[in-house]
């Protein structure tokens, strides 16, 4: 199967596909290089060599995403491994052992819409002029606050302005109100995952030896929540594989950091370097 598996593929595609199983590898892909081939291909030839599918994580940036490579990795090995998005691995995790952080099993998620609804009644509250304390705004600023581990208490010590100040209170009553409900916001999976690694050692240790291998799609994309989520789970076997293009970071906006992909060589020195050349979507000369 080990062939069949390598046949189709370019040289460059071998060679990451077939990469040593204990050192960390980063992959530069631009669009149309077949990343998701490499990934899926990987998967399986990592079980093939022995690696259980139960140790496996493959994580990627859309659900849609998630459930092609779950059904390309099972058409080449007949096995499921769990691969999903960021935020429904933090989810299950937290399920599980987010008690640990006086976190309910049975929260309940808020999405946008509910977010907008408490910090209005934060705003109000406060007796804030929602056209200076603009609620869709604040809404933003909790979200990147979370995208940069930041609680309400640092986010107002790094506060620069009056506008920034009032956020933080209400970034502090909207965690007050979030805590009394049970519910958990989008930026609270992979934030609360973090701070439950970082404080309970034991719950990190037994997913690290959950998850022994971790390969992770589009990683140009991750921001600073994402990459020490990453970081605390591969940090005991350093065995991680990464795809991503440099040039091709599109949710800057959202605080995705291309120094994550840039830094990789830093993080793991020992990491190999593979990149694809060819282009399997423009064949013909441009």
């Amino acid at each position: 199967m080990s062939k069949d598996l390598l046949a189709e593929l370019n040289p460059a595609q071998r060679e990451a596909v077939s990469w040593m199983p204990q050192r960390p590898l980063l992959i530069l892909a631009g669009a149309g290089s077949g990343k998701t081939r490499i990934l899926t291909h990987r998967i399986a030839w990592l079980i093939e060599h022995g690696v259980p599918a139960f140790n496996i994580l493959g994580v990627t940036f859309t659900n849609k995403a998630a459930a092609e490579m779950r059904s390309r990795i099972e058409k080449l090995v007949a096995q499921r491994v769990w691969v999903s998005t960021f935020h429904s691995t933090c989810l299950r995790i937290l399920r599980q052992d987010g008690i640990a952080i006086e976190l309910e099993p049975n929260f309940i998620i808020y999405d946008e819409y509910d977010q907008l609804q408490i910090i209005k009644e934060c705003v109000k509250e406060l007796g804030f002029d929602e056209k200076k304390v603009h609620p869709k705004g604040v809404r933003e600023e909790i979200q990147r606050s979370k995208d940069y581990l930041l609680t309400p208490f640092q986010y107002s010590e790094k506060a620069e302005d009056i506008y920034q100040d009032s956020v933080g209170k209400v970034y502090k009553l909207y965690e007050e109100k979030m805590k009394k409900l049970k519910a958990c916001d989008f930026g609270d999976l992979i934030m609360k995952t973090v701070a439950l690694f970082d404080r309970v050692p034991a719950i990190l240790k037994t997913w690290q030896d959950r998850f022994q291998h971790i390969l992770i799609d589009e990683y140009q994309d991750t921001n600073h929540a994402q990459y020490r989520f990453v970081k605390l789970l591969a940090s005991a076997r350093r065995q991680i594989t990464v795809v991503g293009d440099p040039d091709q970071s599109i949710y800057a906006w959202r605080g995705a950091d291309i120094k994550n992909i840039l830094s990789l060589e830093a993080d793991y020195p020992e990491a190999g370097v593979i990149r694809m050349e060819q282009n399997y979507r423009s064949t013909p000369v441009i």
